[in-house]
């Protein structure tokens, strides 16, 4: 599937696919316990996805590799995309968790053991996530005795539904990648932007912000379709990234967005 017709899969891997916008989500996320014990400087992208093609419009997928300790650990976040949380993720991830270590054994024929997989799930539909994060919820016959024999395993829900903006942390690019991700499907989009866009003003390197605005900007135009040239302009305008930086910005950037308006 294009990135046209998935903005949302497209933004995911172009943000999340970039090593300091990924740390720095790591680094404010992760549980502090796993946090202390991994090597963030060695985080690595894997360029492998696990989801079905026919649920790409729903689902997106990256994995990482960091080094714990003496050892690699893989860090596995499933970017859910729906207006409304998937009470079977648990299901998918296991299935996705799966297939990774299928992989790992061809790709590794004399491991004698599997690594670590730690599965996150970035969810930012209208309704707040409500399901468990452990396997054994989604099993009907959950007692004492069969426990043993249930597979039973947790994901770490980063539900930005429930986060205020104030709530966000992070970088200034992590910020501005998780508020946008917030606010798209909101109505008002178009007036929470400007704010959100201002941030860049304490990005350090001038292009790595240039860069960061244009794919903001084209996510946005793209996955709700009513951000015309004018409105682009006075989005710029009211953000206070100052008249240079938008008029590069529109040089370079602006006319695609005309072909993207439907």
């Amino acid at each position: 599937m294009s990135d046209v017709t998935n903005p949302h899969d497209s933004f995911f891997r172009e943000t999340f696919g970039r090593k300091e916008i990924a740390a720095g989500f790591l680094r404010e996320y992760l549980p502090r316990a796993i946090l202390r014990k991994i090597d963030l400087e060695s985080l690595t992208a894997v360029k492998d996805s696990f989801v079905e093609k026919e649920l790409r419009q729903h689902f997106s997928d990256l994995l990482y590799r960091v080094r714990y300790q003496e050892h690699m650990l893989y860090l596995y976040l499933l970017f859910e995309h729906k207006s409304s949380p998937d009470p079977w993720t648990g299901l998918q991830l296991l299935r996705y968790l799966v297939r990774f270590w299928e992989q790992h054994r061809k790709q590794h024929p004399k491991d004698r053991k599997l690594p670590a997989v730690v599965p996150l799930v970035l969810y930012h539909g209208r309704k707040k996530w409500r399901f468990s994060d452990r396997f054994s919820s989604l099993i009907v016959q959950n007692d004492d005795e069969l426990a043993p024999f249930i597979p039973n395993f947790s994901w770490k829900v980063h539900d930005l539904s429930v986060l205020s903006d104030e709530e966000i942390r992070g970088g200034v690019f992590d910020r501005i990648t998780l508020l946008v991700l917030r606010h798209i499907f909101d109505p008002d989009l178009h007036s929470r932007l400007p704010k959100i866009l201002s941030l860049l003003q304490d990005a350090g390197e001038k292009q790595d912000a240039l860069e960061m605005l244009e794919l903001l900007l084209r996510y946005v135009v793209r996955a709700t379709k009513t951000f015309d040239e004018d409105a682009v302009r006075e989005v710029l305008d009211r953000s206070g990234v100052g008249e240079d930086f938008m008029q590069n910005f529109i040089d370079k950037y602006i006319s695609p967005f005309a072909h993207l308006r439907l």
